[in-house]
């Protein structure tokens, strides 16, 4: 049956999304996921309840940032979500006024701080050279049993075009399993990050999370205005001429 793109209900979807999502960064296991979605337990009743944080909170954060654009692909024939993609879309500086999130979603302290700072570790890199309106990827999945019917290019297609017709930059952070996809939309390597949040004073909880997502790595990668790039010509973002 026909996928079909649009923007989500963000009144209903919030829900069937995050499942979506953590089915589909479970297969195979991206252990970031465990950053976003605070682990709960091994239970079915323990998997719902972290799928409802999960799920309000999504909700509450787009409804309070003016540049989140959430997209969803349903199969028209079974109306269920089976992949979904995250935008920001910046028409200003989005580091002009840096804030630091705190992640409430953990209850113990030190899972907490390990994930603020793997946060602000993954935010370092596009900090640094996108100090400027851009489009930018957060998230994207696809349900693993839809994978390779074209659902993330539909999702790419459509920011490619926003952001052509914004005519500002491109960037996203792309994990191994991701960077093809993008390498096939015109997308640059900018640098590498390799995310592992240290302390002197880890305890219990910040030990826990840290087994459970270890050490991370993504890529900054970025598209210049209308995906033109000459290798040899084209000033890379942070670079000189």
């Amino acid at each position: 049956m026909p996928l079909e793109l649009s923007e989500i209900d963000a009144a209903v979807d919030f829900p069937a999304l995050t499942r979506c999502l953590l089915e589909s960064y479970n297969d195979p296991v991206q252990s970031f996921v465990n950053v976003y979605l605070s682990p709960r337990g091994e239970n079915e009743s323990a998997n719902e309840e972290r799928v409802k944080e999960a799920a309000n909170r999504f909700a509450e954060w787009h409804a309070h940032d003016p540049s989140s654009y959430w997209q969803k692909v349903v199969d028209t024939g079974t109306g269920e979500i089976v992949g979904g993609a995250l935008w920001n879309i910046h028409h200003d500086n989005p580091f002009a006024q840096p804030e630091g999130l705190e992640a409430t979603w953990f209850p113990g302290s030190g899972s907490r701080r390990f994930a603020e700072e793997f946060l602000r570790q993954y935010s370092i890199p596009r900090a640094l050279v996108g100090q400027k309106p851009q489009v930018y990827l957060f998230i994207i999945f696809t349900r693993p049993d839809y994978r390779h019917k074209g659902v993330a290019q539909q999702f790419m297609s459509w920011g490619v075009n926003k952001a052509d017709q914004l005519g500002v930059e491109m960037f996203l952070d792309a994990t191994p399993m991701g960077k093809p996809l993008y390498e096939a939309n015109n997308f640059v390597l900018i640098k590498e990050n390799i995310i592992a949040p240290e302390t002197n004073t880890p305890d219990e909880s910040w030990k826990k999370l840290k087994s459970q997502v270890g050490k991370v790595p993504f890529y900054l990668m970025w598209r210049p205005v209308n995906g033109v790039y000459v290798e040899g010509k084209t000033i890379l973002p942070g670079r000189k001429e």
